[in-house]
């Protein structure tokens, strides 16, 4: 992954630059039905081949629950509104 200007514009027109930290739910797969995590969005990077990546502070669901803060692909995201998870 490598650096990339910022000042391009987000997807949805946004400018994830410009955007506070906010909850998220994060998808833990794309291809399996799981329960999202709960997250942080820290700070959004755009790759070299034009790819939005978030970095996110997660707490993984399951026993022994832990905090990571890993980078996500955008569409693994959903924003948080309220406590509500969202489906699958």
């Amino acid at each position: 992954m490598g650096f990339v200007d910022r000042s391009s514009e987000f997807p949805e027109g946004r400018d994830p630059v410009k955007q506070p930290a906010r909850h998220v739910w994060v998808k833990p797969s794309a291809q399996y039905a799981m329960t999202p995590w709960a997250g942080l969005l820290i700070e959004w990077r755009r790759t070299s081949s034009g790819e939005w990546l978030a970095l996110v502070a997660v707490v993984t669901g399951g026993v022994g629950n832990s905090l990571t803060v890993q980078w996500h692909k955008a569409d693994q995201l959903v924003p948080a509104k309220g406590y509500a998870i969202p489906p699958n």
